[in-house]
């Protein structure tokens, strides 16, 4: 016996396939920033320096580098094998693999990918940091436990004291001891990231077009098979620039 349906009536199977591919679509959807759209972070009236957008990882100073505590993700040396940075299709994202560390970390305040936690950080910090130096001090720093800055992500990515004390030995030591760069690199600071079951994370870092640095200066800047250098951009750093 046959039943009527009337016109755009679903049956019981095209309604579950219609879900799963709702549900497929919602899980495939990444949370890169705070609000989630590159447009918003692109715009320079959002932008937390006069070099771009907080994606770019500008480095103006020791001070703009927030000291807090606990998991982080490290992707400061990430890029080549075995700790690979992968363009996405649109050129826009890399999946960096990066290890995953449980120490003091230092979070750039320009480089905060959560807008009101960046506001409200700079409001607590000032606009270069300088009034948060002790650990956990920062707002920002309470966002990094499990991941809150980013919904959905496990980690956060930050930097660790070595390469803190990297950038500080390249500022004082000027531009020749940073290899300099231009194209596409992995801004990963605040990113969020998922963790794998060897230990590490993958983590979603925005890619900024532009001038950046390398520390060393036997660095490789283009790593081609579709790879990037996770990178940071110091104007201090940069040659070009009358310092």
């Amino acid at each position: 016996m046959s039943k009527t349906r009337t016109p755009g009536m679903l049956t019981a199977g095209a309604m579950m396939l219609w879900l799963c591919v709702c549900a497929g679509t919602a899980r495939a959807q990444v949370t890169h920033f705070v609000p989630n759209n590159i447009n918003f972070w692109y715009n320079s009236k959002n932008w937390t320096t006069n070099y771009g957008p907080a994606f770019r990882d500008t480095v103006e100073g020791v001070s703009y580098l927030l000291p807090c505590t606990g998991q982080f993700a490290l992707c400061f040396h990430s890029g080549a094998e075995p700790l690979p940075c992968t363009l996405t299709a649109n050129g826009k994202y890399a999946n960096c693999t990066c290890t995953v560390q449980n120490a003091t970390n230092y979070v750039l305040i320009t480089a905060i990918l959560n807008y009101n936690v960046y506001l409200e950080t700079v409001a607590a910090c000032g606009a270069d940091g300088s009034q948060c130096s002790t650990p956990d001090s920062a707002p920002v720093c309470a966002d990094l436990a499990k991941g809150k800055l980013i919904p959905g992500a496990k980690v956060i990515s930050t930097f660790d004291t070595q390469s803190r004390q990297e950038i500080i030995d390249a500022i004082e030591s000027g531009s020749g001891s940073v290899t300099a760069c231009d194209g596409p690199y992995a801004a990963c600071m605040t990113a969020g990231c998922k963790t794998k079951k060897d230990g590490n994370a993958v983590c979603n870092c925005p890619v900024f077009y532009g001038r950046f640095q390398l520390v060393g200066t036997s660095n490789t800047c283009d790593l081609g098979d579709g790879l990037v250098p996770s990178a940071s951009y110091n104007p201090l750093l940069d040659a070009n620039l009358p310092n």
